[in-house]
């Protein structure tokens, strides 16, 4: 009862699904490139699955505000290539329930790709335009760390 109570509030918390408030979003002043920075440790952290030599992490929760389409798709994946260390943020949209023949299509799909060095992050293409991108990456940065904590929870129940 107490992990359902944790994970209600987690999610639901006093704002939107990812629990942030307005005043929250106002108060993000960090960079985009910052702010990448933080997912990558965030998924470096995860580490990489047994047997891979990159780290490709796949978690499901709602950007776009919309209650009527699913959950947005959001793929981190961090690998080294030529000696630098390459992150990309994939996220796809999908069609609304309501539209016709909808069977979970994907509307469209976005990317951004950094390269990683001495902490610093620098964007190298991105199918997003700056100010999307300083929305939406706190956004991401949220999910992420609440799907962590519920991670966490769920190993230490067991």
């Amino acid at each position: 009862m107490k992990i359902l109570i944790l994970v209600m509030t987690l999610f639901l918390g006093s704002g939107n699904f990812l629990g942030m408030t307005s005043l929250e979003k106002e108060k993000q002043t960090d960079s985009p490139e910052k702010i990448i920075i933080q997912i990558y440790h965030e998924i470096k952290d995860m580490g990489p699955r047994e047997g891979e030599d990159f780290i490709k992490r796949e978690f499901h929760f709602d950007l776009d505000g919309r209650k009527q389409n699913r959950e947005e798709h959001i793929l981190v994946f961090s690998y080294v290539s030529r000696n630098q260390q390459i992150f990309s943020i994939q996220i796809t949209y999908y069609e609304d329930e309501n539209s016709k023949d909808y069977q979970g299509r994907a509307l469209e799909i976005k990317d951004i790709n950094c390269l990683i060095t001495d902490e610093t992050a620098e964007i190298k293409e991105s199918s997003y335009s700056q100010e999307e991108i300083k929305s939406l990456l706190p956004q991401v940065l949220k999910g992420i760390q609440r799907e962590r904590e519920l991670l966490s929870l769920i190993r230490k129940s067991k």
